[in-house]
C-alpha cells in the first residue's frame, strides 16, 4: 500500500511518526473520510469546508484545500478507482527544547498529515440499502461532538457495547435523545415522516451524507428525535461515508418495522447514488474540456 506522509507517497512500510507526535500522545488532531467512485472524489468541497473549520478550531494549521488532491492521487498510485480515503492532520512534535508531553507548545510546530486509501465497491454495488443491527448504548462522549477529532476512544467503547450485545452497529443517546451512531448519522422514519436529530439538540457530527440528504429530500426534518421516537420507528436509516444508506433491521434484537429494508431507505438511497453518478459524470466532462 503506499501512503501520503507530509507531502510524500511511500510505501506503508516506509512512513514513520514520531513516538512524541501529539496525534499518538494526545490524541491531538483532526480528521477527515472521503468517498472515491470511478477516481472521483464525491462531496469534496463539503470535506474540505468540515475539515477546515475542525482546524480552525483546534488551532492546527494545514490547508485542507489540499485533501482531494492526495486522495485522488493515492488511488492512482494504488489503483483504486473506488476506495474509502483517510487523512489525519495531527498538531505535530514538539520542536527541540519544548516539554515532549506539555498541554500546550510555545510555538506553532509543523502538523503531521497522514493518509491513505482503502478498496471500496463501486456505484453498481449500491443498487439497495446494505444493513446492521444497533444496540442502543448511551453516549458517554465529550460535548464538542461536531469536531471531527481523532479522539475516538468513546466511539471504540461504544462499538464494543454493540459487538458485547451481538449487534453491529449502536444508536446512541442522552439525556432521551437520540444522538448518533459510532460512524454515522441516522435518520428516522416515523409515521411515514423523515426526522433526524438537529445539530442544536445533541452533541453529534454534521455528517457529509448526512448534509447530502437533507439537500437531496427537503423532506427531512432537523428536529430532536426521543429515544421512544426511535424504538417505535417504521425505518431507521444510518448515513454516512461509508455506510452511504444502509438500514438498521433490529435494536436491541427488537425488529425494527417488519424487520426489513423499507421503502424510505431505497428512496434515499436511490437519491444519493444519483447524486454520485452526476458528480462522476461532471468530473469526466470536465476532464475532457480541461
Amino acid at each position: 500500500m503506499i501512503v501520503y506522509l507530509n507531502g510524500q507517497f511511500l510505501p506503508a512500510a516506509d512512513a514513520h511518526v514520531s513516538v512524541f507526535d501529539r496525534g499518538f500522545l494526545f490524541g491531538d488532531g483532526v480528521y477527515e473520510g472521503v468517498r472515491v467512485f470511478e477516481h472521483t472524489v464525491i462531496c469534496p468541497d463539503r470535506h474540505v469546508q468540515r475539515m477546515a473549520g475542525g482546524l480552525a478550531e483546534g488551532r492546527v494549521h494545514w490547508d485542507p484545500r489540499e485533501l482531494p488532491g492526495i486522495g485522488l492521487e493515492l488511488c492512482r498510485r494504488n489503483d483504486l478507482p473506488n476506495a474509502f480515503m483517510y487523512v489525519q492532520v495531527t498538531r505535530g512534535t514538539p520542536p527541540p527544547g519544548e516539554p515532549v508531553r506539555a498541554r500546550t507548545m510555545k510555538t506553532q510546530g509543523e502538523p503531521t498529515v497522514f493518509a491513505f486509501a482503502t478498496p471500496q465497491p463501486a456505484m453498481s454495488h449500491y443498487s439497495t440499502p446494505p444493513t446492521t443491527t444497533l444496540a442502543l448504548v448511551q453516549d458517554r462522549r465529550w460535548d464538542r461532538g461536531h469536531l471531527k477529532s481523532i479522539s475516538l476512544l468513546g466511539n471504540v467503547l461504544a462499538a464494543y457495547d454493540a459487538q458485547a450485545q451481538g449487534a453491529q452497529e449502536v444508536a446512541m443517546h442522552r439525556d432521551g435523545l437520540l444522538t448518533e451512531a459510532c460512524a454515522s448519522n441516522i435518520i428516522i422514519s416515523i409515521d411515514g415522516k423523515l426526522a433526524t436529530p438537529s445539530l442544536d439538540s445533541a452533541s453529534i457530527l454534521e455528517g457529509a451524507t448526512r448534509a447530502r440528504c437533507l439537500a437531496l429530500d427537503p423532506t427531512i426534518v432537523e428536529r430532536p428525535v426521543g429515544v421512544d421516537e426511535l424504538l417505535r420507528a417504521d425505518e431507521v436509516l444510518l448515513v454516512g461515508t461509508t455506510s452511504i444508506v444502509t438500514s438498521a433491521l433490529s435494536i436491541d434484537g427488537k425488529p425494527v418495522g417488519n424487520g426489513k429494508s423499507g421503502p424510505q431507505a431505497q428512496r434515499l438511497l436511490d437519491l444519493v447514488m444519483d447524486d454520485c453518478r452526476q458528480q462522476v459524470e461532471a468530473a469526466k466532462e470536465a476532464a475532457l474540456v480541461g
